[in-house]
C-alpha cells in the first residue's frame, strides 16, 4: 500500500485541517506577518467539506493512520466580468515533515482538482504558489501536470 492516500475531507477533521493551514502558513515567508484566524479557517474548510456548490476539498492522509497531513480547497466560479468560470485555489498544503514524500499523493489532489473544476465547466483552471514555499518545485510539478504559468504575483508588503 502506498503511504499516502487522496481522500474526501470529514467534517470532524476541519479543525485539525485548519491547525495544519495555521502551521504552514506561520512558515510562509509570504504570509509569516499576517494574523491567522483559526475560526475562520476552520467555517472555509467547513464549507468545502459540506460540498457547497462551487467548492471542492481533497486531502493527502497517511496510509495507515489515516490523519491528514495536507490537501488542496478551491472554488469555482463566474469571472466578474461575464458567465465563464474560473476555478483557483485557496488552499494547497502539506505539513512540513511529509514535503517531498507525498509527491504521488500531491499530483492526485491535483489531477483530482482539475477533473472536478472541467466538470463543474471552469475555462481556466489556476494554481498558485503564493506562499513562497518550494516555488520552484510545486512550480516544476505543475507544469509536467500541464499547467501554464499565465503571468506573476508581486506583492507591496505594507505594515510589515
Amino acid at each position: 500500500m502506498a503511504p499516502y492516500i487522496v481522500r474526501d475531507a470529514h467534517g470532524y477533521e476541519v479543525d485539525k485541517l485548519a491547525a495544519i493551514a495555521g502551521r504552514v502558513l506561520g512558515e510562509a515567508p509570504t504570509y509569516t506577518r499576517l494574523a491567522f484566524n483559526h475560526e475562520k479557517t476552520a467555517n472555509l474548510l467547513a464549507g468545502a467539506i459540506l460540498k457547497q456548490k462551487g467548492w471542492f476539498i481533497r486531502v493527502i492522509a497517511v496510509s495507515d493512520t489515516d490523519e491528514p497531513v495536507g490537501g488542496i480547497t478551491a472554488v469555482c466560479e463566474e469571472t466578474a466580468f461575464g458567465p465563464d468560470k474560473i476555478a483557483y485555489d485557496l488552499i494547497m498544503i502539506v505539513e512540513k515533515e511529509h514535503r517531498g514524500r507525498c509527491t504521488r499523493a500531491f499530483i492526485q489532489c491535483i489531477e483530482d482538482y482539475r477533473t472536478w473544476a472541467l466538470n463543474e465547466g471552469a475555462k481556466i483552471i489556476k494554481l498558485g504558489v503564493s506562499s513562497g514555499i518550494k516555488i520552484d518545485s510545486v512550480s516544476n510539478i505543475l507544469e509536467r501536470l500541464g499547467f501554464v504559468r499565465i503571468g506573476s504575483m508581486h506583492a507591496h508588503l505594507t505594515g510589515v
